[in-house]
């Protein structure tokens, strides 16, 4: 036995190389055509980025003007809340002055002394009223004036004279403003 290996008899052809065809190049005029396309899709693409941006930008503004107006009524409540306070005080030291000018039939008997021994829970004072629970007084023989500052900053005033009565807001937060204040 022979230790030489032989692939076979030799072919009689050659085997043949196939080529394969590449495609023609698009003519000048063709590609004339798809430059205009792209150019038309990009503008249409660009114009549809704009009318989106535009769009969210107009609902965060108003969405942002919503948000503001809604924390501008929620610091007005606040503000109202606070009031609410500096009236309530008016409303007890009005119908204190009203008991103690009933039982003294005079109005210069309604003095801070005197609203403090009727009506405990408050401060009061001949000063300026420092807050909801500090009350100015001034009294004479014609009438009384109270007044309370709000922690708002707004100060309330009650007037009661031989002639009526009276209630207002006002700058100068004392009894004797409020007395001489010409409140409604």
């Amino acid at each position: 036995m022979d230790d030489s290996f032989a692939f076979g008899k030799p072919a009689r052809r050659q085997a043949s190389v196939k080529r394969v065809r590449l495609p023609k190049p698009p003519s000048a005029g063709g590609s004339r055509g798809a430059g205009l396309g792209r150019v038309a899709l990009l503008v249409v693409g660009g114009i549809v980025v704009v009318v989106v941006i535009a769009g969210a930008m107009s609902f965060f503004k108003s969405s942002g003007e919503q948000i503001a107006s809604d924390q501008q009524t929620e610091i007005s409540q606040i503000g109202a809340a606070k009031d609410v306070d500096a009236k309530m005080t008016v409303q007890e030291a009005a119908s204190a002055v009203q008991q103690l000018y009933a039982e003294q039939g005079s109005y210069t008997a309604v003095t801070p002394a005197a609203l403090k021994r009727f009506e405990p829970t408050f401060t009061y004072t001949t000063s300026a009223s420092t807050g909801p629970n500090a009350i100015s007084v001034s009294s004479s023989a014609s009438g009384v004036g109270i007044a309370v500052l709000s922690d708002s900053g707004t100060c309330f005033y009650a007037r009661y004279t031989t002639s009526g009565t009276g209630q207002g807001t006002g700058t100068t937060c004392t009894g004797a403003a409020a007395l001489t204040s010409a409140t409604s």
